[in-house]
């Protein structure tokens, strides 16, 4: 857990790096890979059986929402836009690396963690004719 407790602290000094380069020139999208790593991180942090779809979920999101906002800003500027995925791809594996690097060492899901369990107020009756009504 020392491992994924450590990469969570790195996506969270990492995130704020995000959020402050979002901050200083005004974009969305840097702000909101800011947010999802930080999701990612915190979730990294836990060190629950749900972390690792949480942390992968995160991490897949900001590096979509990342994609977006590199070829939108490229194309603002009339920059290359093949470079600016090259450039992207390579500020993506950092992040996507330490996110898996930490994933990795996360507990296992046990046999009951994705398991369905209604209170009592809405469990489905057994017979229709039970149901509340």
């Amino acid at each position: 857990m020392l491992v994924s407790r450590a990469t969570g602290v790195i996506l969270l000094l990492y995130s704020g790096f995000h959020m402050a380069i979002g901050l200083w020139v005004p974009q969305f999208p840097w702000l909101l890979t800011g947010i999802l790593l930080v999701v990612g991180a915190c979730a990294l942090l836990a060190c629950r059986d749900w972390s690792r779809i949480v942390i992968y979920a995160a991490a897949l999101a900001a590096a979509a929402v990342g994609l977006i906002g590199q070829v939108a800003a490229a194309g603002d500027v009339d920059a290359d836009i093949p470079l600016a995925v090259i450039i992207w791809s390579l500020w993506t594996s950092l992040w996507l690396a330490v996110a898996y690097l930490g994933a990795r060492y996360l507990p296992e899901p046990g046999p009951d963690s994705w398991t369905l369990v209604w209170p009592r107020f809405a469990r489905p009756a057994a017979d229709p004719g039970q149901a509340r009504r």
